[in-house]
C-alpha cells in the first residue's frame, strides 16, 4: 500500500507538471480598475495592452509560483488517483501470482 502511494504521488506530481504547456503571467498583475478598464475596450486594443505585460513562465517558474497554491495540489491529487489505483492492483496480482508460483510469502 505505501509503494502504491508514494509511486502513484510521483508519477501524478510528474503527470501534472509535465502537463502543462505555455504558461504565462500578467508582470505587473492586473489590479481591479485595470481590469474593468480592460473590459470596456475594444478586443484588439485590450489584446495589445494584455500582451505587453504577458510574460511566459517555463516548467520550473511555473512550479516554483505554484506550489504554494491549493490549486497545484488538488491537480497533484486529482492525476495522481488513476496511478495509485493501478500500483495497488498491480501490486496485489503480483502478489497473488507469487503465492499460487509458491514463491516466498
Amino acid at each position: 500500500m505505501v509503494v502504491a502511494l508514494l509511486l502513484g504521488s510521483l508519477v501524478g506530481f510528474v503527470d501534472y507538471v509535465a502537463s502543462v504547456h505555455g504558461a504565462s503571467k500578467y508582470d505587473p498583475p492586473i489590479t481591479a480598475e485595470e481590469g474593468r478598464q480592460l473590459r470596456e475596450l475594444p478586443m484588439n486594443k485590450a489584446v495589445v495592452v494584455m500582451a505587453a505585460r504577458r510574460r511566459i513562465l517555463t516548467r520550473r517558474e511555473w512550479v516554483a509560483e505554484s506550489i504554494g497554491y491549493s490549486y497545484f495540489w488538488r491537480g497533484v491529487a486529482k492525476d495522481s488517483i488513476v496511478p495509485i489505483l493501478g500500483v495497488f492492483i498491480a501490486c496485489v496480482f503480483m502478489g497473488r501470482l507469487q503465492m499460487r508460483a509458491g514463491g516466498p510469502q
